[in-house]
């Protein structure tokens, strides 16, 4: 490895370039990230960062941001601290041995922090790569990590009909509003509580989290029993800017699609995306996007295919567990 490389946290002044980096790095088909500077702050501020771990590493060539790594926390650990990474390596630069440092930085970084936060409890962290990213999942098992899970990235062409679905008998449809954000966010903790590593977020994280993918409160609705004023089903939509850049294309992303469990099984959610994608279509979003544990318990993955969304990407979760 070339010894001009210099490592350091990063800090706000860097949001240019690291959304150059994350780019460049989906062009060459890496990974699925594009970031713009606004989601690098946010970031920066998120409430579960640990910045005395300096916790948001950069790699620089001279003043050139070349790779970046980060780790983090959760508020919980019941039992298991699960902690998530992300990373990745400009294209001109791998092969250098770069990957590997940050990784075995990262497994340094989650342990300290871990040993901080949650001591005595166990620890697993995870790395998310794409399917056809052999050079990454490599790297991961020799540093060992193992393969625990699959999710795909799924997408719902601008050319399929809308479809005409309506909400259940017995139930009302409603904008979402900030005036429900906490309801949503307590039916959200309730359709969600059994998923894989499912951890509860505070107040504060559920609102960071409503941000990450530009949220459009427009185009977010929720399903509402007007018999015990019980939220039955939601859908949040985003947009993403940087994919709209890179790509042209305009689509809706739906960013949290829950049913509650006495609701399911009376296609809540698939009332809901209709409405949402002819309410989007009103705005010029063409086709929509989503993300889905290929092992969602509830079979959510199967809604989705019915609806007309199809696998456009396979993301491989490794974890590596400690103690």
């Amino acid at each position: 490895m070339s010894d001009s490389l210099s490592y350091r946290a990063l800090i706000d002044s860097d949001a240019a370039a690291y959304a150059a980096l994350t780019n460049a790095i989906a062009d060459a088909g890496d990974n699925d990230r594009r970031e713009d500077e606004a989601a690098f702050r946010r970031y920066l501020s998120n409430p579960l960062a640990s910045p005395e771990f300096e916790d948001f590493q950069g790699v620089f060539d001279g003043d050139r941001l070349v790779a970046t790594a980060g780790v983090m926390r959760r508020a919980e650990a019941d039992p298991v601290h699960w902690m998530v990474s992300a990373g990745g390596v400009h294209p001109d630069y791998q092969g250098r041995g770069i990957g590997t440092r940050l990784v075995r930085w990262q497994l340094d970084c989650a342990r300290r922090i871990h040993e901080h936060y949650f001591p005595g409890h166990p620890l697993e962290l995870g790395a998310r790569v794409t399917e056809g990213n052999t050079a990454a999942r490599d790297l991961l098992a020799n540093e060992g990590y193992e393969l625990v899970r699959w999710f795909f990235s799924m997408r719902r062409p601008a050319e399929a009909p809308l479809p005409e679905v309506s909400p259940p008998p017995g139930l009302e449809l409603e904008p979402y509003t900030d005036a429900v954000r906490e309801e949503l966010h307590r039916a959200h903790e309730e359709a969600f509580r059994e998923h894989w590593h499912h951890v509860p977020m505070s107040s504060e994280e559920w609102a960071t989290f409503l941000s990450l993918d530009a949220a459009r409160p427009d185009l977010s609705f929720l399903l509402r029993d007007p018999a015990n004023g019980e939220i039955a089903g939601f859908i949040v939509s985003g947009f993403h800017e940087p994919v709209f850049k890179a790509t042209g294309v305009r689509d809706l992303h739906f960013s949290i699609i829950g049913t509650q469990q006495a609701y399911r099984g009376r296609g809540i959610a698939s009332a809901l995306i209709a409405h949402a994608l002819r309410e989007g279509r009103e705005l010029g979003f063409e086709g929509a996007t989503l993300g889905v544990d290929a092992e969602n318990p509830t079979g959510a993955l199967g809604v989705y295919e019915r609806n007309g969304f199809a696998c456009e990407r396979k993301l491989a979760m490794y974890a590596r567990r400690f103690g």
